[in-house]
Formats: C-alpha cells, sequence, structure tokens
C-alpha cells in the first residue's frame, strides 16, 4: 500500500493532522502491481484526519485517479470524482473505485488526488495525494 502527502490548514498537527493511503486491488481483492483491463480492478483509498478539529469540519471530500501513461498522456476517473460527505467526529474514510475497463494496455503511474470543497461549495483547504507508481495494464 503506497502512502501519500496529506495538507492541512496551517494549524498544529494535535489540532488537525491527516494520512493518505492507496492501492491497487485485484478482482480477488488482492494487492496488485499487474491487472487486466477488463476485469474487475480496483483503486482502494483510505485516509485518516485526527485532531480537535474533526469535529468543526464540514463540506465534501473529492476522490479521483489521475493516469499519467508512461510515454506521454494522462485520463482522470472517474468524472466527476467520488465525492463523500465529512463525518463530524469519524476521521475515517474509504473510497473503492472500480476501474474496470478505464485504461488502455500500458504502463501507468496513478496517482489518488484527494480534494475538498466547503460547506459553501468553494475550493476547501484539506487534501492530499499519493502515487502509486508503475501498474501494468494488459488486455
Amino acid at each position: 500500500m503506497a502512502s501519500g502527502e496529506f495538507q492541512v490548514m496551517k494549524v498544529p498537527a494535535e489540532q488537525l493532522a491527516g494520512i493518505l493511503h492507496g492501492q491497487v486491488v485485484d478482482p480477488g481483492a488482492q494487492p496488485t502491481y499487474v491487472v487486466h483491463r477488463d476485469e474487475g480492478w480496483t483503486v482502494d483509498v483510505s485516509w485518516e484526519v485526527t485532531g480537535e478539529l474533526i469535529d468543526w469540519l464540514a463540506g465534501r471530500w473529492q476522490v479521483e485517479i489521475i493516469a499519467d501513461l508512461m510515454g506521454g498522456g494522462e485520463t482522470r476517473h472517474p468524472s466527476p470524482p467520488v465525492e463523500l460527505t465529512f463525518t463530524p467526529g469519524s476521521g475515517r474514510y474509504t473510497a473503492s473505485i472500480p476501474m474496470r475497463g478505464q485504461l488502455d494496455p500500458g504502463i501507468y503511474d496513478l496517482v489518488v488526488n484527494l480534494t475538498t470543497t466547503t460547506a459553501a461549495g468553494t475550493a476547501g483547504a484539506l487534501g492530499g495525494f499519493v502515487v502509486i507508481s508503475k501498474l501494468t495494464v494488459k488486455d
């Protein structure tokens, strides 16, 4: 499982901090770096926000996968991003993004991109990314 950067508002870590993880999972629910295009593989994402301020968070998380093809080209999936509502009192979140048929055969670097929107619908100050490198997609 790859871990990545998590960006938070400029407050002390005891008030608000986070960690983000992502991995590719094959149809048998096993982590992998080689998948077949038309099988039911997913990118599983989990993140946790901790600190005194989690009860004050309001808005929505947005999760998307950016796939960079080695040698050029980028795709974003899903479109629009998966959205989850902040859950006061619980800082743990998960998302499983189905990828069947989304990428052509090749070698990719996948980036899980996590952003937020505020309760007012504007861009939020929380988010992060994790790079899952060298995924091979076969026919």
